[in-house]
């Protein structure tokens, strides 16, 4: 782990305790989470098989930062390790076309939430639900 992730994940950890203790409001911590979590770079897991055969590709995440938020904050007591897991578990990217990621994923309502029936662990659900086909790296 570089320097740099250290700096993040001890940020991360730092704001997950201050809202815990009642010294920061949800709202405050999640635009704060949101914005150090975009500071690091997603995992790629997958491609859609239409960017395959293109050269311009959107990166998209799995797993929205909405919900990753959500999964920090309800769960304000981390240590490290287990933010560490979390983190390599569902900050995760699969490449698609422009249109995929911002036309299907709109469409099936799924741009910044995941499918209703998900069951917290298939990190392809949203693409599976828009019926966008992907293949695992």
């Amino acid at each position: 782990m570089t320097p740099f992730e250290i700096e993040v994940l001890d940020s991360i950890l730092w704001q997950l305790k201050g809202y815990a203790e009642g010294h920061v409001t949800e709202r405050a911590t999640t635009r704060i989470l949101r914005a150090t979590l975009r500071r690091i770079k997603p995992r790629k897991i997958a491609y859609s098989l239409r960017a395959a055969s293109i050269e311009k590709k959107d990166i998209d995440h799995a797993i929205p930062l909405k919900i990753i938020v959500s999964k920090l904050i309800n769960n304000p007591i981390l240590t490290k390790e287990q933010l560490v897991i979390l983190l390599d578990n569902l900050l995760v990217s699969v490449e698609l076309t422009p249109e995929e990621h911002r036309m299907t994923l709109k469409k099936f309502k799924l741009s910044s939430d995941m499918p209703a029936d998900w069951d917290g662990v298939d990190n392809l659900a949203r693409y599976r639900a828009a019926g966008i086909e992907v293949l695992v790296i």
